[in-house]
């Protein structure tokens, strides 16, 4: 042990000295904070944490804890050092109490307590050294805490005398020496083979800890959250809203449906206005849900960025950090209004009371998931209850609460808005090209994170050396994601491009009672057919449909209308709209057939005494069995040819 203390202190020893030659970046100095609030970044040197002293091998830390937050910065309160975290408690006792004696309160600062938010805690852990550090200083003291102390205690770890029976004791006799509670006359066992694991299995933890496992875990939870949202959303889009065109109901239907006025007129109204009163649920609800938590996420990346450990040995995780938060604060909110819009539409059945239920459980449901993926990392790493509450608490300047109101009117109008028109437009016509909402909404995020905090904080905002590198990084991440995104539905995105395999028919459907025309594997193969489309891959150029050298489809096939409409969920109404399209699209073919039959020598009477011998009029019913003319063939009321046929 001793050994292995001596070459990881020369180790990190040499870190530091090699990481401080060459960081030329800033940090905010140990200002009070009133001037800290009018004072430049870069008004104060970075110094690397002192050098590990050679005479005290216990100590060989890299982490020193910040200074206080600047007034559009946020800090997790455990990275503060003491005398920041005696103003933040302060700062507490005045949030509870309601007063302002405190400095902090005086300026503004405001002490945010259980944000369980799995980005935000993977995060700190993952920059700072602050749990690593702990981990390996708390590692050296198991073995002394697995004996008795100088003064006679038993350690914190040391086996402990047991009362088997659980004769009732004074706490003080209990936790006291084994004699005493002999003397008590209680039966007592000094030692149980369960418990001989205890010291093994908290160094196995400190370990952990210090080698930063735990703590990177903690990312990856936070990677597959964001892919499992990311996934979910997209299977909306492919399972409730591309494969459900062009079927809808309009509203000429809705408005001449044969069903009773006040449950339709409610049914219209749930429609347009439920995500107005989850925006008000979502307003007065805890923000650290994923869409409202937007604005810690980047802050405190921005914040951790700018101190010593994001512009040194973190900073790849920096890097990584942004991705990450590009698609927690950007991508992921993007998908909102047109999946807000699919779920309002698909999960609607006409009734109010149902459909509110599962519209409010599956808005709640994808936000929650950040929460429940950090209660998911405090059970598997066996994380106190009084840790996780501590990390989850942070100090905030007194602009950021600014951020927090500019972001909530930038998301919820831009979301709300586009979530109404797009429900009103589903009931006009449903057309693949309302997917253009979703990479506008990619550029419309990225743009505004990118400038608006400008406009609020000014260049501080812009910090040297890391800054760039996030800019850069965040401006990348949204601009791939949105080339990929073009390129998985770029044949619901360009019309023609994609025919005959997507008719041009089905971006402006003429009728609801079509077939669609996806099949299959669809959306996997249209994916690989419009890279070979964009690229000629098979022969064939980006814009041949355009120009003209490919026949787009724009007119349905009368084999393209579907005999019944939307299986089990239509309406007698719709049932016999469809029924009275197919009965005159079949006539239609019928005189057709009739008038070639009929140049051919072949009358009404041929058709009659051919129809059982296989002839030209057997040919024909059969032809109209397999079109879905069997129940009008059957049917005792149709006719057609004014009743020769049948």
């Amino acid at each position: 042990c001793a050994l292995a203390r001596l070459l990881l202190s020369a180790s990190l020893a040499a870190r530091c000295r090699g990481v401080s030659s060459t960081c030329d970046a800033v940090m905010p100095s140990a200002a009070p904070v009133a001037a800290a609030a009018s004072s430049s970044e870069d008004e104060a040197g970075l110094s690397p944490p002192p050098s590990p002293p050679e005479d005290n091998l216990a100590w060989f830390g890299v982490f020193r804890p910040y200074e206080l937050p600047l007034p559009n910065q946020v800090l997790p309160y455990l990275l503060l050092n003491p005398e920041a975290q005696k103003m933040a408690d302060e700062l507490k006792r005045d949030q509870v109490l309601g007063t302002s004696n405190s400095l902090l309160m005086k300026e503004g600062y405001v002490l945010r307590e259980g944000f369980k938010n799995i980005f935000t805690w993977a995060m700190w852990n993952s920059i700072s050294a602050y749990l690593k550090d702990f981990g390996y200083q708390q590692s050296l003291l198991v073995q002394y805490q697995a004996v008795s102390q100088d003064d006679g205690t038993p350690g914190t770890n040391q086996p402990q005398p047991v009362n088997v029976f659980g004769t009732p004791l004074p706490m003080a006799t209990v936790v006291g020496p084994a004699a005493a509670l002999k003397a008590s006359g209680a039966f007592v066992a000094p030692w149980l083979g369960c418990r001989c694991s205890w010291p093994c299995t908290q160094l196995c933890w400190f370990y952990l800890l210090g080698s930063q496992f735990l703590q990177w875990v903690a990312v990856v939870v936070a990677v597959l959250t964001i892919v499992f949202q990311v996934l979910l959303l997209e299977s909306m889009i492919v399972a409730n809203f591309l494969a459900e065109v062009p079927h809808t109901t309009t509203w000429y239907e809705w408005w001449t449906l044969d069903e009773p006025w006040l449950p339709r007129l409610i049914w219209l109204l749930g429609k347009v206005i439920v995500f107005w009163f989850m925006i008000g649920n979502a307003v007065n609800f805890d923000d650290s849900q994923s869409f409202l938590a937007s604005p810690e996420i980047r802050l405190l990346l921005r914040s951790l960025a700018n101190r010593f450990e994001g512009q040194t040995y973190a900073y790849c995780t920096v890097v990584l950090w942004t991705i990450i938060s590009e698609f927690a604060t950007v991508i992921v909110v993007s998908y909102f209004a047109l999946v807000s819009a699919i779920i309002i539409n698909v999960e609607s059945t006409g009734n109010a009371l149902g459909d509110a239920t599962i519209i409010f459980l599956i808005f709640d449901f994808i936000p929650e998931l950040d929460g429940w993926a950090m209660g998911l990392i405090a059970f598997a790493a066996c994380l106190p209850q009084d840790f996780v509450d501590q990390s989850s608490t942070y100090l905030q300047g007194p602009r950021c609460q600014v951020v927090y109101r500019t972001y909530r009117y930038v998301l919820f109008w831009w979301t709300g808005i586009w979530t109404t028109l797009l429900i009103l437009l589903f009931r006009y016509q449903m057309t693949p090209l309302y997917l253009w909402v979703v990479p506008a909404s990619f550029l419309y995020f990225l743009v505004l994170w990118q400038t608006w905090p400008y406009c609020l904080d000014g260049w501080p905002v812009c910090f040297p050396h890391g800054g760039p590198c996030i800019f850069w990084a965040a401006l990348g991440t949204t601009l791939l994601w949105t080339g990929f995104f073009i390129l998985r539905y770029g044949c619901f995105l360009f019309p023609c491009v994609c025919a005959p395999e997507v008719p041009g028919w089905f971006f402006f459907p003429p009728s609801n009672m079509l077939l669609s025309p996806l099949e299959g594997e669809w959306d996997t193969k249209y994916f690989y057919l419009f890279v070979e489309r964009l690229f000629g891959l098979g022969g064939r150029a980006f814009l041949d449909g355009l120009w003209g050298e490919v026949d787009c489809g724009w007119e349905p096939l009368e084999s393209d209308y579907e005999r019944f409409y939307h299986g089990d969920l239509q309406t007698p109404q719709q049932f016999q709209k469809g029924w009275e399209t197919r009965v005159a699209q079949l006539e239609g073919q019928v005189q057709v057939l009739t008038n070639v039959l009929a140049s051919l020598g072949l009358g009404a009477d041929g058709l009659a005494d051919g129809g059982s011998d296989g002839g030209a009029a057997g040919r024909m019913e059969a032809s109209l069995r397999d079109a879905g003319g069997r129940r009008l063939l059957l049917g005792g009321g149709a006719s057609l040819l004014n009743g020769t046929l049948i």
